[in-house]
């Protein structure tokens, strides 16, 4: 075939539509940028169509308009699937696009004056190379592109205008993108489109009709939501699928070509169907929860990692639950390739691949890797089924592998320089060699002073969203940060028709969600905005249904229909001041009135959402005029409808629809023109965008904060603040390199001092808001460190107002860590850079820690001390290698003997979050029961009878204990179980959010387990092992009474040791100290580490063992579950070697025994002490053994 047949083969001549995303990447320019200059930037141009992402570069002109530049391909293949735009296989650069502001509305997103989204339109054209029309001889080619893009409205009102000096940083603010909305060339003749194309309903019963959506994914991570209106049990389909025909669609829908339209008559794809199931290619497995009409499903969509989730937002009884559902499928990366492995567990918890014929590997692309898009797809197959996209959707670009890759190295030079070890594995960028911070690298020295800038600001909080997953750090997911300034969260208010501002830190109640009143009202708090929309986290929900901790506990935002007169209130007196917020033209219409045009009258309803609890008031007939004034407000509804809020005297006040819902959707309403002057016009043209509302009313609010008497001391303390937050002002990077410099404490090396910050920081953030060492408040930690430098003889009357702001709490704490350092403590602006820079370093450290290792198999190789390949390794037969043998043993150079020496620099938060996330990506997959009350059979029932284990521990016989405690109880119900049994997850509907391995059935007190039994046997547990009889013995045996328990004296008497038969139990004066005449000082280093392997076995002593290493995975079971237990043991003996601290032993006697210690101390064989001390405590090191073995097995 000629090359003029290929290219019409594969589509090209005829016209079609793509659908493109446009990013912007936000450039520092951006910040300093006047109206009266062009901004340039870089972006990535999406054609989800042809399964690639072009770099393109943009320039914003000042009349509005765009150039788009292509330049390169990101991703995607270059080489091939082109042919449909350029006449050949490979893609073609050059391409430039200028779109322009269009005027008159001509499309979806501009159905009339008043929507939120300006229209540019621009077009271009090229000859192609390769191809001839045969049309006109042979002439050449031209192929023209017209492109049309769509972004929020600009702001009408200049900051001049406005009166006041705004930072321009206001006016960068990130455009929210428009909805999604339904493809009308890809829909089953069984389904209908709305005019707004947001809204599908089924109007056959011709089989399963499916219908796509106009934007498509091929990498990063998305979140959209679905609102079903009208729903028959498992009658609607929601999920993705590949396009077919298109250029990156699968290869069953290439085979339809370009001639003949796509058979859309059963659903594609994979989804999730309404009736509790997953769906793809006529499998069905149990997942999720059953939806009905004005439930809200929500889509999240990991293109980098291959998953897709769901997420439940619906009423059951009159209760709100908020669920994430977890992973439905796996396996389906555009690119070919899987996160974890299907049928692996980690974050995809065991979720069918989508590949096609099942679980088919690892890797199922097999080294063919074709670029491919996902587009959101809906399945109806019930007529009237209805379905409306919602406007609450989020989009990422993802982070690539590569960027994963540098940030995980980076992290590791910076543990280089602090080792001191110069020849790091990567360096990403030059040194700098200055001698002013010699060892920290210059590029981590530039992000610390962002970092500062940024902390500083006390402008940004980052926070996960619903769109974040249920499993940390298991993907980047859609974390954001919030803008949380006054006029960016009134801007965001305005968006939504709130009638004063909502600021970060109000309280809310919430009587609407999602196009539903709530019976019972929620409790939300202002977290602030992004993308111009206002966030919220839910606090406390009226109900027992645990939704808070099954994924409702994240931030999300409202819409207008939400922000409905009585749908939040603000709880209090706001932050605002009440000030007034203009509304936007759009939520009150200039216009001459509205006239009734439709025949049979406009319904007036009593709410604005038309469900069957808002009750029918009247009708308005044809033909009547409502003048202006009776027009109190236009909103969209939670499903789109246009809807006017009137006062008409016959009927009352209430909603009437612009248009007829479903058919041909004939207009109700018509807009009549204005007919008054231009005063009022002109006046409502000036809140034409949320910014123009924002900026009247922070100038207002400034001036109320003058004005309002009783806000005076508030304004002076905010003036203080402001005027002590000025000396902590950093000119350049210079400067704060000096500030770094000098910033160490005085008497230590850098790693000490920054460990020694970091666990100071750490603990002062514990006890200030947020209780986040990330999202720590700049000031507050200023006004401590300052408070910590000042001498105590002295007060500063001018910082006393501000120290009064802060908890004393935190000054305590922070005198507590520091104050006896505080002669060598440098300048707070000197400690503030520190901080900023291990702040920076922990930003890094968060998501490169699940790439760096822990503990390599090779550190365990028996030339560097270990046992691998004679046994266990030696950390794991009685944790005798401490900080101590690293002069004795060879110690490898790996970049996790460099995270492990630098963990001091973590900050407690960073660790907590990657243990979490370790623990949930490492749970066992539990399948879920066909009936969603039930508790699936992979779920054991343990049964135990509490009466009976009362009865036996309250004797005084020992053999009754340890038979029929609730201890040995469980011991014995659960000998045969495996560690994965245990690392069972399961949340069961109705329990509150806790998880569970198993069901406790209490024998005799006819209660059902609906969590409560189950966090008391763990209880009940723990108590009867440290429980003491009349003998001054524990109960059980397990554990033993430390000697200052058992003498009432010394520190930590309710300590425990582990018990050791009668025969091992030596006292520290009875131990002979003969041997070490006889041995050199390599045998003794030798005999020291190894100690824990020499002991004697016996019957006691194994059964000790045994009962140590299920009380580790009781343990290990309750940290997984959330579930706080009572374990008093030593921190020296048992908690520090668990963490593989440095220990004395000297440390460890006296907190054990104050008497001995005191004997040993006195003694003039100190260097035979020390070795008496080693080997008496190589027992309870082997007994550690034993209790960590079973911990570990579960955690």
């Amino acid at each position: 075939e000629s090359a003029e047949q290929c290219a019409a083969r594969y589509g090209f001549g005829r016209g079609r539509t793509c659908n493109v995303l446009l990013r912007l990447r936000r450039c520092p320019e951006r910040e300093v940028c006047t109206s009266d200059a062009d901004l340039d930037c870089i972006g990535v141009l999406e054609w989800p169509d042809f399964g690639a992402g072009i770099l393109v570069e943009c320039t914003l002109h000042t009349d509005g308009a765009i150039t788009i530049r292509e330049k390169s391909v990101l991703y995607g293949s270059k080489d091939s699937g082109w042919e449909a735009r350029f006449g050949q296989p490979s893609f073609v650069p050059g391409s430039v696009f200028v779109i322009s502001p269009t005027q008159a509305p001509t499309s979806t997103y501009q159905d009339d004056t008043n929507s939120a989204y300006d229209e540019l339109l621009g077009s271009d054209s090229f000859l192609v190379k390769s191809l001839r029309n045969r049309e006109d001889g042979g002439g050449r080619l031209r192929v023209t592109s017209e492109m049309r893009l769509f972004r929020s409205k600009r702001g009408s009102i200049t900051r001049q205008e406005g009166g006041i000096n705004i930072d321009s940083s206001f006016a960068s603010t990130s455009s929210p993108p428009p909805p999604i909305c339904f493809d009308s060339n890809f829909h089953a003749p069984s389904i209908s489109l709305s005019k707004d194309k947001r809204t599908v309903t089924c109007t056959t019963s011709d089989g399963r009709g499916t219908v796509f959506g106009n934007v498509g994914f091929t990498k990063g991570v998305h979140y959209w939501e679905v609102k079903l209106e009208k729903a028959e049990i498992g009658s609607v389909f929601i999920g993705v699928a590949e396009k077919p025909g298109s250029p990156s669609g699968s290869s069953q829908g290439s085979s339809y070509g370009f001639e003949s339209q796509p058979r859309l008559n059963r659903w594609l794809g994979w989804g999730f169907v309404n009736f509790r199931a997953t769906y793809t290619a006529g499998a069905e497995r149990v997942y999720g929860a059953h939806c009905h009409a004005g439930d809200t499903v929500g889509v999240l969509l990991d293109c980098d990692s291959g998953r897709i989730s769901y997420f439940f937002d619906g009423v059951l009884y009159g209760e709100h639950i908020l669920n994430d559902l977890g992973c439905a499928f796996e396996n389906v990366s555009p690119f070919g390739f899987n996160a974890d492995g299907c049928g692996s567990g980690g974050a995809g918890q065991g979720a069918p691949s989508g590949v096609d014929g099942g679980r088919s590997g690892r890797y199922p692309s097999n080294g063919a890797v074709r670029p491919r898009a996902l587009w959101p797809v809906i399945g109806l197959r019930h007529p009237g089924d209805r379905v409306t996209m919602s406007s609450k959707w989020m989009t990422s670009h993802g982070v690539d592998g590569i960027t994963v890759l540098r940030n995980a190295l980076a992290v590791d030079e910076v543990f280089c320089n602090y080792e001191g070890n110069r020849h790091a594995l990567y360096r990403t960028k030059h040194v700098d060699t200055a001698e002013s911070n010699a060892k920290l690298p210059k590029w981590f020295i530039e992000d610390s002073f962002f970092e500062y800038n940024r902390w500083k600001s006390d402008k940004w909080l980052r926070s996960s969203t619903r769109g974040s997953g249920p499993y940390k750090l298991s993907s980047y997911g859609l974390d954001v940060d919030l803008d949380t300034s006054p006029f960016a969260c009134a801007a965001a208010c305005a968006a939504i028709g709130l009638p004063t501002a909502f600021l970060p830190g109000d309280l809310v109640d919430v009587k609407r969600s999602a196009g539903r009143i709530l019976e019972l009202q929620e409790k939300a708090l202002v977290l602030g905005t992004y993308q111009g929309r206002l966030f919220y986290r839910l606090i406390s929900q009226k109900s027992e249904g645990g939704s808070l901790m099954e994924g409702g506990g994240r931030a999300w935002f409202w819409d207008e229909s939400e922000a409905v007169e009585g749908g939040l209130h603000i709880i209090g007196n706001g932050r605002g001041l009440s000030v007034e917020l203009p509304k936007l033209s759009r939520f009150k219409p200039v216009t001459g009135g509205l006239k009734i045009v439709y025949q049979g009258g406009a319904v007036v309803r009593s709410d604005l959402e038309i469900f069957d609890g808002s009750e029918n008031i009247g009708k308005i007939p044809h033909g009547i005029v409502i003048p202006p004034d009776n027009i109190i407000e236009r909103r969209l509804n939670s499903c789109g409808v246009v809807r006017y809020l009137v006062d008409y005297e016959p009927v009352g006040r209430g909603w009437i629809s612009s248009r007829i819902r479903g058919g041909k959707e004939e207009l109700i309403v018509d807009t009549l023109p204005s007919s008054s002057n231009g005063d009022d016009p002109l006046s409502q043209l000036l809140y034409a965008t949320p910014e123009d509302s924002a900026t009247v009313w922070y100038k207002n609010y400034l001036q109320a904060i003058r004005n309002n008497g009783c806000t005076n001391d508030l304004e002076s303390v905010e003036s203080k603040r402001n005027a002590f937050l000025e000396t902590f002002n950093v000119k350049d990077i210079d400067e704060f390199s000096d500030l770094l410099a000098t910033g160490k404490i005085r008497r230590c090396n850098e790693l000490e001092s920054d460990s020694l910050i970091a666990a100071a920081y750490g603990r002062i953030a514990d006890v200030l808001p947020h209780c986040d060492e990330i999202e720590c408040s700049f000031a507050d930690c200023a006004l401590i460190m300052t408070n910590l430098s000042l001498p105590q003889s002295s007060k500063n009357i001018e910082l006393e107002d501000l120290f009064k702001t802060i908890d004393s709490v935190a000054f305590e704490v922070a005198s507590e860590s520091l104050l006896h350092l505080s002669d060598d403590l440098p300048s707070p602006k000197s400690l503030m850079a520190r901080m900023a820079m291990l702040r920076a370093l922990n930003r890094r450290a968060r998501l490169g820690l699940p790439w760096l290792p822990v503990r390599p198999s090779q550190e365990g190789s028996a030339i560097f001390g270990g046992l691998a390949g004679f046994g266990p390794p030696l950390e794991r037969a009685g944790r005798s290698f401490d900080s101590n043998s690293q002069s004795i043993w060879v110690q490898v150079p790996s970049i996790s003997a460099r995270l492990r020496k630098c963990r001091g620099l973590l900050f407690c938060s960073v660790k907590r979050s990657f243990v979490d996330s370790v623990m949930d990506t490492t749970a066992t997959p539990t399948p879920l029961s066909h009936d969603e009350y039930e508790l699936p059979r992979e779920v054991r029932t343990v049964r135990v009878n509490r009466l009976k284990a009362r009865r036996a521990i309250a004797s005084d016989d020992s053999g009754l204990k340890r038979k029929h405690s609730v201890f040995s109880q469980l011991q014995r119900e659960m000998r045969g179980w495996s560690g994965a049994t245990l690392r069972r997850g399961f949340i069961a509907k109705g329990h509150g959010g806790q998880k569970r391995a198993f069901k406790v059935k209490l024998v005799g007190e006819g209660v059902n387990d609906y969590s409560g039994p189950y966090r008391e046997v763990f209880t009940d547990a723990m108590r009867e092992i440290t429980d003491i009889d009349s003998s001054g013995n524990t109960s059980l045996g397990i554990l033993e009474p430390t000697a200052n328990n058992q003498g009432g004296v010394g520190e930590g008497r309710d300590l425990f040791l582990f018990a050791q038969s009668s025969d091992k139990k030596n006292r520290f004066d009875e131990v002979s100290v003969h041997l070490t005449t006889s041995l050199s000082t390599e045998e003794q280093h030798l005999l020291t580490t190894f100690s824990s392997l020499t002991q004697k076995q016996d019957e006691i002593s194994r059964e000790i063992e045994e009962s140590l290493v299920f009380l580790g995975r009781l343990v290990g079971t309750a940290c997984r579950h959330g579930i706080p237990v009572d374990l008093p043991l030593p921190l020296g003996i048992f908690w520090k070697r668990l963490a593989e601290e440095h220990v004395e032993p000297y440390d460890c006697i006296q907190e054990i025994d104050i008497l001995a210690f005191k004997r040993m101390v006195g003694s003039e064989l100190s260097g035979i002490n020390t070795y008496v001390l080693e080997t008496t405590l190589s027992s309870q090191r082997r007994l550690l053994n034993s209790f960590t073995e079973g911990m570990s097995s579960v955690l």
